[in-house]
């Protein structure tokens, strides 16, 4: 199986200095939090009432924020922008609490992450959600992504420091502006990200993608080392050593970076999925058929499945099979991603119903 894709890890277009604060809170937001819950009394009320602002309308006094997930924002971008993926939202949410008083923690949220691609880039994208902890003994867990907790049943968070927050944002936006062409300010941009917490093994893994892009494939190759030394069992480091050291030639090394990448997924519904495209990719339809009903059987709630698995039903001549494809898709799908499936069912009920048009 060839693999032409690079691997990062991400959770979600211009560089920021070391020394700009992305989490630095404005005094508008400051103020929008206050009006917001000057009404309520106690934590949790405050709270909700806050949540609740954030999404509210802005004709109805609120912020009316939507779910972006093309770019992380500061928390003064949010406010400018009104959009923000989970990261950035979280961010904004965590900001807004402080400035009630109240201690709200940044916190990974661990079985929803998941593969995306994204162009030629195939990302882990990471969960983040904001914790405040109640006395007694009550946890309360504001998830900007509800629909994500009701796929996985039992939810599992693990609170993280500051700086390793920071140093994912960087790295988000060291992928950000990779994408868009950027690699001189992805390189200033994903260093930044290594030196605000060296020991994540994202912040190296994306480093090392960023070095290898500007053709620095020595340094690369010592910062995905860097990233297994954190983490032995990255696989977004592991696949992108096997790569790296397939395009040097150096076979044998690329082979047992290929049987540790296999050990680490094999119950990973993402890399099968994943290895489902690249087999449609060579032209394997029925070897797609069978890794991305793995997939689904082993995460049944994810829409980029049944999307991949309705393009494999098309080849196959079973669009009825895939217009049930696309409709679960739509079923599981992020709110702002409801609309692209919607199109794409309207366009296969048009053709099965000219299908049976001509039968008749």
């Amino acid at each position: 199986m060839r693999f032409r894709t690079l691997i990062v890890s991400v959770l979600c277009v211009f560089a920021l200095n070391a020394e700009e604060d992305p989490f630095a809170m404005p005094i508008e937001v400051r103020n929008f939090a206050r009006h917001t819950t000057g009404s309520q009394n106690g934590t949790r009320a405050k709270l909700q009432a806050l949540l609740e602002a954030i999404f509210r309308s802005q004709a109805e006094g609120g912020l009316g924020l939507t779910y972006d997930n093309t770019y992380t924002r500061t928390v003064a971008e949010v406010w400018r922008d009104r959009k923000a993926n989970c990261l950035s939202l979280t961010a904004f949410y965590v900001a807004a609490c402080d400035s009630l008083g109240i201690q709200a923690r940044f916190a990974e949220a661990l079985n929803t992450n998941r593969w995306r691609r994204v162009g030629t880039v195939v990302r882990l994208e990471r969960h983040i959600v904001a914790l405040v902890e109640l006395p007694p003994l009550e946890d309360v867990v504001a998830d900007f992504l509800p629909q994500l907790r009701k796929r996985v049943g039992v939810y599992r968070v693990a609170v993280i420091g500051d700086s390793r927050v920071r140093a994912l944002f960087y790295a988000n936006r060291a992928v950000e502006e990779l994408d868009k062409g950027q690699t001189d300010e992805a390189l200033v941009t994903a260093k930044i990200s290594v030196e605000m917490d060296s020991s994540l093994s994202v912040g190296w893994n994306i480093y090392g993608v960023v070095l290898k892009s500007h053709g620095k494939f020595q340094d690369a190759e010592a910062a995905f080392r860097k990233a297994l030394r954190c983490d032995p069992r990255d696989s977004s480091a592991i696949g992108n050593m096997q790569a790296l050291m397939r395009e040097q030639g150096r076979f044998e090394e690329a082979i047992r970076y290929r049987l540790l990448e296999l050990d680490v997924r094999k119950k990973d519904p993402y890399f099968n999925a994943f290895l489902a495209e690249e087999a449609l990719a060579e032209g394997n339809v029925d070897g797609a058929l069978t890794l991305i009903r793995k997939a689904i059987k082993l995460l049944p709630y994810e829409s980029e499945f049944f999307l991949t698995q309705a393009r494999v039903n098309i080849l196959l001549g079973k669009t009825d099979l895939a217009v049930k494809d696309l409709e679960e898709a739509k079923k599981w799908a992020v709110p702002g991603e409801r609309e692209r499936f919607d199109s794409k069912l309207t366009r296969m009920r048009e053709s099965e119903k000219e299908k049976s048009l001509l039968k008749k």
